[in-house]
C-alpha cells in the first residue's frame, strides 16, 4: 500500500463515482464470491417495491429508523443557500409515508452524509432526534462540531429547542460526531459518537457515550475507546444481555479493523476486534459497520480492503456480542460498502451494500443464514453517485432509503418484503 495520506474529503472525492479507491489506484474487479455460495432455493423470496418518496428534490443525508409499534421514521436534511438546513421527518405506517414535519431549522447541520441525523423511538409517542452541526456557518470559523438533540412527546407534532449533548474541536478536514443511539426506556436513550477533542495533543479520535433524557438531563460523558478511526459511522443496539456498539477502531500502526464494546457488570467492556482483517490504511475509508440484534442473536456487517482486496463481510453472534463466529464474505471486487443489515425471525440476516459496475452504482441485497449459506444477489436500484443507504425493520417489511445525486440530490425509499 502506498503511504500517501488522505483526509475524508479527498477520499470521498476519489470514490465519488463509486469506484472504490485506496491510497493508490483502483481495486481490480473480481467476480462476486462468498465463503459459502450455496443457493437456498427453498428460501422465501425477497420482494422489492419502490415507494413514492415524500422528500423534496435537493435533500440529502436520509436515515430510516425503526420505531416502537413496528413502524419506521425517515429523517433528512433540506439545505439552504446560507449554509443552514432544515431537519425534516415523516413516518412509515405500513402503507404510505405521513406528511413531512420539521424537527429543527436554521441550524448549521453537518452535511456529511456519512453522519446522517436520526431519531430514537423511546415509545410510540416519545422520540429523541439527534444530529451534528458546526458551531458557526462561517467557512473560516474553525472546525468545532457540536452534537445536539431535540425531544418530542407527541409523535413528532412538536419538538423542544435543540439541547447540546457535546461540543469539541474536530481534527482539520474532518467533522467527527458520526453519532448513533438506542432507547434505554421510555425516558432515556444512550448516544455514542466520535470526538476529536484530543486531536491537537494526541492525534487521536475517541468513541464517547452518555445517557440523555427527555427532560434534558445528561449523564457524565464516558470514553469507550480512546483511539478510533476518524470518520466512520458508529452503530449501537440493545441485546438480551445489554448494549453492544460497533465502530472502526484504530491502532498506532494504522490498522483500522471493526471493534466492539458492550455493557458488562460494572460498566463497559474493553474494546475487542471480533474478526481481524489487519487492514492497514493511512486514511479513513468513511465506511463504518452496522449491527442488527434480536435477543441474544446479533449480526454485524462491514467493509474492509486489506491488501487492496475490497469485500463486504458479515458475522453472527449467539451471545449478545461476547464473541462472533467466522466472517462470511458477501461480495468482493468492486464493492463500495456502506453496508447495513437486518435480522429476520428465522435467524437469517439480510445485508445491503453498494457495488460499482462500470461507473454505475448498484444497491444490492443478499440473505445469509446462520450456517453461512447465502441466497443469490438481488439488485434493488442502479444509478449514479449513491450516498449512504439505511434500513429499518417494520411489521410490513424492511424499509430502505438512500440519496442519489444525478445531478440534483434525490432521496429514494422502498420496501423489501419476505414472501
Amino acid at each position: 500500500m502506498k503511504s500517501k495520506r488522505m483526509n475524508r474529503r479527498e477520499w470521498l472525492q476519489d470514490s465519488a463515482a463509486l469506484a472504490f479507491a485506496t491510497g493508490g489506484g483502483l481495486i481490480s474487479a473480481v467476480s462476486l464470491v462468498g465463503c459459502k455460495s450455496s443457493r437456498r432455493s427453498a428460501a422465501p423470496a425477497l420482494n422489492w417495491t419502490p415507494l413514492l418518496s415524500p422528500v423534496p428534490a435537493g435533500s440529502i443525508a436520509p436515515r430510516v429508523t425503526s420505531l416502537p409499534g413496528d413502524t419506521a421514521v425517515l429523517t433528512w436534511l433540506e439545505p439552504h443557500e446560507d449554509r443552514t438546513s432544515t431537519l425534516a421527518f415523516c413516518v412509515w405506517r405500513g402503507a404510505s409515508w405521513s406528511t413531512p414535519g420539521t424537527i429543527a431549522s436554521g441550524q448549521t447541520f453537518s452535511r456529511d452524509q456519512a453522519a446522517a441525523p436520526g431519531i430514537i423511538g423511546l415509545s410510540t409517542k416519545t422520540w429523541i432526534a439527534y444530529w451534528s452541526q458546526r458551531a458557526s456557518s462561517e467557512q473560516d470559523s474553525g472546525n468545532e462540531i457540536a452534537l445536539y438533540m431535540a425531544v418530542s412527546t407527541d409523535s413528532g407534532a412538536s419538538w423542544t429547542s435543540p439541547i447540546l449533548v457535546s461540543r469539541a474541536a474536530a481534527q482539520p478536514g474532518e467533522d467527527n460526531a458520526y453519532a448513533s443511539g438506542v432507547a434505554l426506556n421510555d425516558a432515556q436513550a444512550r448516544l455514542i459518537w466520535l470526538d476529536g477533542s484530543n486531536w491537537q495533543t494526541q492525534k487521536r479520535v475517541q468513541l464517547m457515550s452518555r445517557i440523555v433524557a427527555v427532560d434534558g438531563q445528561l449523564s457524565e460523558p464516558r470514553v469507550l475507546d480512546d483511539d478510533t478511526c476518524t470518520c466512520c459511522s458508529t452503530s449501537i443496539v440493545e441485546t438480551s444481555q445489554g448494549l453492544l456498539a460497533a465502530y472502526r477502531g484504530h491502532t498506532p500502526q494504522d490498522i483500522r479493523d471493526i471493534s466492539v464494546v458492550r455493557t458488562v457488570a460494572g460498566g463497559w467492556s474493553r474494546p475487542s476486534v471480533p474478526n481481524p482483517d489487519h487492514w492497514r490504511i493511512q486514511a479513513c475509508p468513511v465506511n463504518g459497520p452496522h449491527l442488527a440484534a434480536r435477543g441474544a442473536r446479533v449480526a454485524v456487517v462491514w467493509f474492509s480492503a486489506p491488501q487492496d482486496q475490497a469485500a463486504v463481510q458479515l458475522a453472527f453472534s449467539q451471545n449478545s456480542g461476547a464473541d462472533f463466529g467466522a466472517a462470511v464474505r458477501l461480495a468482493s471486487g468492486q464493492v463500495v460498502g456502506r453496508a447495513q443489515a437486518v435480522l429476520l425471525e428465522d435467524a437469517s440476516a439480510v445485508a445491503f451494500w453498494l457495488q460499482n459496475e462500470g461507473g454505475a452504482a448498484r444497491l444490492l441485497v443478499r440473505r445469509v443464514t446462520g450456517d453461512g449459506s447465502m441466497d443469490a444477489l438481488q439488485e434493488l436500484a442502479r444509478g449514479a453517485n449513491f450516498g449512504f443507504p439505511h434500513v429499518a425493520r417494520t411489521k410490513t417489511g424492511i424499509v430502505v432509503t438512500w440519496a442519489e445525486r444525478n445531478p440534483t440530490s434525490q432521496v429514494h425509499t422502498g420496501i423489501l418484503r419476505t414472501a
